[in-house]
Order: structure tokens, then C-alpha cells, then sequence
């Protein structure tokens, strides 16, 4: 508060500034070399006229008889051609910085886009966990796939049946009962086809023809049936 009563505006906040673009610097200096170069070659152009002049009027001069004309236009001559030699190393030094600043803006841009690149590399590195994640992850993948054939390997395994699977020797036994038993039944079904022969009874003494006497078929027994199947095979 001052004498008056009235107090002291207070100042402005100081208005921060945009911080400075490289990019738009290096472009910008960039074109300003370009122009400078531009305006100096056309400067070269025109002192390269004046030169031209004053050689044409030094000649005319020398063949008028004015020497002293003529060593007046020789001295401007060789001012201007001073002044050439001077803006001509002027453009060769522009001419210099602007290819070191457009391979300067072109490495800068590569490296954005290295700097960029390693980023986002960075970041897809820490989204998969890490080389050493993803490590145990083809580990993981590389057990699992080792469980599945095991897994597979041990379901397609014949496994014994208890009850069921018995020795070897008491299946080879069993197995020859059967085919005996087969054979037994394809004995059984052979018909031998023997009959008995007619029994012939003596005639009586009698002076008529003994009358025909007819032979009684023998039925065999189960017992017969089976001894004559079994000597028929024998004879085979």
C-alpha cells in the first residue's frame, strides 16, 4: 500500500515460452542459406557484366589513344573481380553449412525414428514380460507338449486285465482243448455209410422152394458208432 491508499497493482505473471523447435530452426536456417545463396549468385551475375563492361571500354579507350581511360577502367575491373573472388568464397562457405545443416535435419529425423523405434521395442519387451518370460514361456510350452505324447503314450499301452489274462502255458492248453474239441465235432458229423450184411439162415430139407427170407437191419449203439468213426479216421 502507497501513501495515497491505493495499493500496488500486482505485476503479471511472466508468460512462459514455447521452447524452441529444432526441427523449425534447422528448416528455417536452412531456407535462409538457400536465399543468401540465391542472392550472392545473382550478385556474381551482375558484377560478371560489370566486368565485361569495363574490358570492352578499356579496349575502346586503348584504341582511342586515352591510356588513362583506359587503366581506369583495368583498376575497376580488378576491383570488381576482387569483390567476385570475395562473395564467391562467401557462397562456398553458405553453400558448405547448408549441406552440413540438411545432413545435420537428416540425422536428426533418423534419429527421432531410432529413438522411437527403441521405445516402442522397449514397451512390447516389458508387455511380454521380458526375455527371461519369455523363456519359460517356450519351456512352458515345450513340457507341455512333452506331457501330451506321454500322456498319449500311456493311454494307447495294453494293460492287463486281471480275471482275464493268464498264463501262457495254461492258454496254449486251453487252446489245444478247443481244437480237440473241434475235431471231436467234425468226427461226429462224418457218415460212414456201413450197413450190416443180410444174415442167411440154412433151408430146412424140405422138398418146396425155401421161401426169401428178408435180413433184419442191426441199429448201432452209441459206443459202436463212435469206435468205427474213430478207426475210419485211423484208416484215412
Amino acid at each position: 500500500m502507497n501513501l495515497f491508499g491505493r495499493k500496488k497493482a500486482d505485476a503479471p505473471p511472466p508468460v512462459p515460452q514455447a521452447a524452441p523447435d529444432p526441427a523449425g530452426n534447422a528448416q528455417g536456417a536452412i531456407t535462409k542459406v538457400r536465399d543468401m545463396i540465391e542472392t550472392i549468385e545473382k550478385r556474381e551475375q551482375h558484377i560478371g557484366r560489370k566486368i565485361d563492361t569495363e574490358v570492352q571500354n578499356a579496349k575502346k579507350f586503348s584504341a582511342a589513344g586515352k591510356k588513362r581511360e583506359a587503366l581506369q577502367c583495368i583498376k575497376r575491373k580488378k576491383m570488381y573481380e576482387k569483390q567476385l573472388d570475395q562473395i564467391s568464397n562467401t557462397k562456398m562457405t553458405l553453400e558448405n553449412q547448408q549441406m552440413t545443416l540438411e545432413s545435420m535435419n537428416l540425422n536428426r529425423e533418423a534419429f527421432n525414428a531410432q529413438k522411437l523405434a527403441a521405445q516402442s521395442m522397449q514397451a512390447q519387451t516389458k508387455a511380454m514380460g521380458g526375455v527371461d518370460a519369455v523363456d519359460e514361456a517356450m519351456d512352458a510350452v515345450e513340457d507341455g507338449l512333452q506331457d501330451a505324447e506321454e500322456i498319449a503314450e500311456a493311454l494307447g499301452r495294453q494293460v492287463n486285465m486281471p480275471g482275464v489274462d493268464a498264463d501262457e502255458d495254461d492258454l496254449l492248453a486251453e487252446l489245444e482243448g478247443l481244437e480237440a474239441d473241434d475235431l471231436s465235432s467234425q468226427l461226429g458229423a462224418v457218415d460212414l455209410g456201413v450197413e450190416d450184411a443180410p444174415i442167411s439162415m440154412p433151408s430146412a430139407p424140405v422138398s418146396y422152394p425155401a421161401a426169401p427170407t428178408t435180413a433184419a437191419k442191426k441199429e448201432m449203439t452209441a459206443e459202436e458208432k463212435e469206435l468205427a468213426e474213430l478207426e475210419a479216421s485211423m484208416a484215412m
